[in-house]
């Protein structure tokens, strides 16, 4: 397949270009805004005017047959200065004709100071990104050193929400609005602190905007923490507890100056996990188009290098795409930046999608006691964000969804996916199965479920498709419809490294999804997880995947080697990335006072360039308890003194040498410690075969409840 749009070489299961990120398959149309300069003149002179005639010709011909019939009638009276009085009237109808056609002409003039201007609003609650990673300061740089034209393009910053600015001018005491200008920031206005959370907050930096920084087009930046539809966007230090949930985010909008007679050309979100159907409904009535990305973003966030692109004739679309392509850009050899997503949403599109959806989830809803586990299953199936914390965001793909889902139901998934197909209009990715637009779909996080659900019916969102979630969750929480005993089924495997397991037909009816664990056993009885992955085949009633011979190894300088845990976390179009649990330590002169630990995932990425993996960098694991929007920044492990990677040992039998499904751990966690400064390496190798491994297959049922098999020896001499 050959992209229309650049000619590049694509493969007949690609959806976009990998090179212009256009979609495939179907002329692209340039999406571009028509500008009607007359009809906006008009609009302005209505304002100050008490009839809105729509042009001059039409003025007079109103003025001649009813404006001078009354207005002589009314000089009826001065018959003895008759000459005189028609003189009068002649040369006011005159000047007033004339003062009109000046005065239409002249706002026109005044609209045209504004044509080709653009009032950019960036809304920077600078949050932990900033106080720890100097994050927001860092982009803060690339606007002022963007090029962009400052002359037409106003660039305002609101700054609000962290302990610790680091960019210098800018307090910590106060909020405050700044212009940008090639020679740095300007204060324009200033506010006592306070809570950028709030929906007050944002809307009163967008109106003083509108009021105080005249153009011809206003978009809105939103930089911070994202957490999708269900934790909202945003995370004040100082208010920790309070983000801006979509319905406050709604409520700062609508009681702005824009709405639909008056919209933002774009809202976008510097933010993670915002790409959802949900999101881009809320704000449909207050802008053109939504950029935003499914997954988390990495720690630099947006490429702003995009603003010197912005020119006078510039449309909307091509900035929205400019603003893709420099993201991807700047990601695209890092290996920090592994796992992007960035779409461009044309919000007039959304209601089609909405109804589309709402139809062939009312189907799906009527089915959904018949076909629960079915249903299931192509949720689990499903490509999900979010994965790196404690807290699931159960926010999956909406194309690979009703991709997976029976063929029943083919007609209206079609349909569905053309309403897709013109929502995003621009999108670039290295992820498997991302299409641009997400949207929640209970399932990992149960712990929450009621009070999600709750809160997800006020957004007046796909009546249908709310339904049928809500009624999903029911089943999904309700009495437990399985009780699986899989401790007798033991898996076989050969001296190929394949492993297979037989299991009852109702597990094979009713599964929603399988994983498997190599274990590594110690000379105390225990197991220790060495990898987990993901490719399980299902044939029949048998489980099969194929276990690979290589272990990571964590190496220190004095040529220490010991084995660590390698959890598969996410697969990309040319990429694998792992996690490895651990911690990172630091502390300046007085170590107990001045020392830090930060509980983290450290990242390991295998591609072409690097088969026995490189690290990548690491995430801050949040638990569960924590603030729910999602850790935005890659962390740079040589910030830290030093790096602890951790093994956790299981007792997987009991007492009595029976397998139990209810492992307990030892209390004993052990793994590998080096000076992060003194050098040390991470890298998959073959694994000791000196030593005892083991596997077995973990399967959820459709109610997300965890089963495993029996274990097997494996890698035996």
């Amino acid at each position: 397949m050959i992209c229309k749009k650049c000619g590049t070489e694509a493969l007949d299961t690609d959806k976009f270009c990998n090179n212009c990120g256009c979609r495939l398959k179907e002329d692209f149309n340039n999406y571009q805004q028509n500008i009607d300069e007359f009809k906006k003149a008009d609009n302005f002179n209505s304002l100050i005017m008490p009839v809105n005639y729509s042009n001059i010709e039409k003025y007079k011909n109103i003025r001649n047959t009813n404006y001078d019939n009354n207005y002589i009638s009314n000089y009826k009276p001065l018959k003895n200065n008759n000459k005189l009085a028609k003189l009068f009237i002649i040369l006011g109808s005159f000047c007033c004709c004339l003062s009109l056609i000046i005065l239409f002409f002249n706002s026109s003039l005044l609209f045209n100071n504004y044509s080709g201007k653009r009032t950019i609003m960036i809304y920077m609650i600078g949050s932990d990104l900033e106080s720890k990673y100097y994050s927001a300061s860092a982009d803060i740089v690339e606007m002022v050193n963007s090029n962009a034209d400052f002359e037409n393009i106003n660039l305002l910053i609101y700054t609000g929400g962290t302990k610790d600015w680091h960019y210098e001018g800018i307090s910590s005491d106060e909020n405050a609005i700044y212009k940008v200008t090639s020679d740095g920031l300007e204060k324009i206005k200033s506010y006592s602190r306070k809570d950028i959370g709030n929906a007050s907050t944002l809307t009163e930096f967008i109106d003083y905007s509108y009021d105080n920084y005249k153009a011809e087009k206003y978009s809105l930046i939103l930089w911070d923490h994202g957490g999708g539809p269900i934790y909202g966007y945003g995370y004040d230090e100082y208010n920790t507890t309070n983000s801006l949930t979509l319905l406050e985010l709604k409520k700062a909008l609508k009681n702005s100056q824009f709405g639909a007679n008056n919209k933002l050309e774009f809202i976008g979100f510097d933010a993670c996990l915002m790409a959802t159907a949900e999101i881009a409904y809320v704000v449909s009535d207050y802008a053109d188009y939504m950029i935003a990305s499914q997954e988390v973003e990495p720690g630099d966030g947006w490429n702003y290098a995009f603003l010197k692109n912005i020119s006078k004739s510039s449309t909307t679309y091509d900035i929205g795409k400019d603003i893709v392509d420099s993201y991807f850009k700047y990601y695209n050899n890092k290996l920090s930046g592994k796992g992007i997503s960035l779409s461009l949403i044309k919000l007039n599109k959304i209601d089609l999608l909405e109804q589309k959806l709402d139809l062939l989830f009312e189907n799906i809803d009527k089915d959904l006691v018949i076909n629960f586990s079915e249903i299931s299953r192509s949720r689990s199936n499903s490509k999900t964000f979010g994965k790196v914390s404690a807290t699931s965001y159960d926010l999956v793909d909406l194309y690979d969804l009703v991709d997976q889902l029976p063929e029943k139901y083919y007609e209206k998934v079609i349909s569905l996916k053309s309403a897709i197909e013109d929502l995003v209009v621009y999108q670039k990715t290295d992820l498997l199965d991302t299409n641009g637009i997400s949207i929640y779909f209970p399932y990992d996080n149960k712990k929450q479920l009621e009070e999600i659900m709750y809160l997800y019916k006020y957004f007046d969102f796909a009546e249908e498709y709310t339904d049928f979630i809500d009624n999903f969750a029911s089943e999904l929480i309700g009495e437990r419809l399985y009780n699986w005993r899989l401790e007798g089924n033991i898996p076989i495997t050969n001296n190929e490294g394949i492993i297979s397991v037989t299991v009852p037909q109702e597990v094979i009816e009713n599964y929603s999804k399988a994983s498997y664990i190599i274990f590594e056993k110690t000379d105390t009885g225990y197991y220790i997880p060495r990898f987990k992955g993901t490719d399980v085949e299902v044939n029949g009633n048998t489980l099969t995947t194929t276990l690979s011979k290589k272990g990571l190894v964590a190496s220190s300088s004095d040529g220490n080697e010991i084995y660590i845990s390698a959890l598969e976390s996410e697969k990309g179009t040319n990429y694998i990335k792992y996690i490895i649990p651990g911690t990172l330590q630091r502390w300046d002169g007085d170590f107990l006072n001045d020392f830090e630990m930060l509980p983290v995932y450290l990242q390991v990425v295998v591609d072409e360039e690097n088969p026995n993996g490189k690290i990548a960098g690491a995430i801050e694991a949040i638990s569960d308890e924590e603030n729910s929007v999602s850790p935005k920044v890659s962390i740079d492990i040589n910030d830290w003194k030093i790096i602890q990677l951790l093994n956790y040992e299981y007792k997987i039998f009991d007492d009595t040498g029976n397998y139990s499904t209810d492992w307990s751990s030892s209390g004993i966690i052990t793994g590998f410690e080096a000076e992060i400064d003194k050098g040390f390496s991470i890298e998959f190798k073959d694994l000791d075969i000196s030593k005892n491994y083991y596997a077995l297959f973990r399967i959820a049922d459709s109610q997300g409840n965890v089963y495993t098999t029996n274990i097997v020896k494996v890698f035996s001499k």
